[in-house]
């Protein structure tokens, strides 16, 4: 009788452990959405240096947000991005801090990295009013826009920035 009892109570136990882990399954992933906005940029390049063996610029990159996702969490923020580089034998590095701001004034800031020239990993690093305590991240994907010449200006360049992931905000 006590052993049946035992039984059933560690039956209910593991029970409970498994509806229970269930339950935080599904609010983690819940919580967690997603990521898929285009960054439709212009950009002005000053170079500290350029050579055959370094090249090292720093780039001012202003840009409007199109939400590729049908709830459009995301649409029409405007982007403020900092960004420094360098390419050394050919291959590029570089970071970019951006600030997406949205139209009632609240924004997040992202913090990318990229080694190479057209795909970087970035995260949020800062967020304000709706976006604050922002976390997560994802990839972003660089696509310069032109058939022709790129640049309007000999310092200037334009493309778009297809970013994807996943992000959270704070309860």
């Amino acid at each position: 009788m006590m052993r049946r009892k035992i039984r059933q109570w560690r039956m209910t136990v593991w029970g409970s452990m498994g509806i229970l882990s269930v339950i935080m399954y599904i609010s983690i992933a819940e919580a967690q959405q997603p990521v898929d906005f285009t960054d439709y940029f212009y950009a002005t390049v000053t170079y500290l240096t350029t050579s055959q063996e370094l090249t090292i610029f720093h780039s001012k990159v202003k840009g409007i947000i199109r939400d590729n996702l049908e709830a459009k969490k995301f649409d029409n923020l405007t982007s403020y991005c900092l960004r420094s580089g360098r390419v050394v034998a050919g291959k590029t590095s570089g970071n970019t801090y951006s600030k997406f701001m949205d139209p009632d004034g609240d924004f997040f800031v992202t913090e990318t990295i990229a080694d190479g020239v057209s795909e970087a990993t970035w995260r949020f690093i800062q967020g304000t009013g709706k976006w604050k305590g922002i976390t997560g991240g994802g990839t972003a994907r660089f696509i310069f826009m032109t058939r022709g010449k790129q640049q309007i200006t000999p310092t200037t360049f334009q493309g778009h920035l297809r970013m994807t992931g996943t992000f959270e905000l704070q309860k």
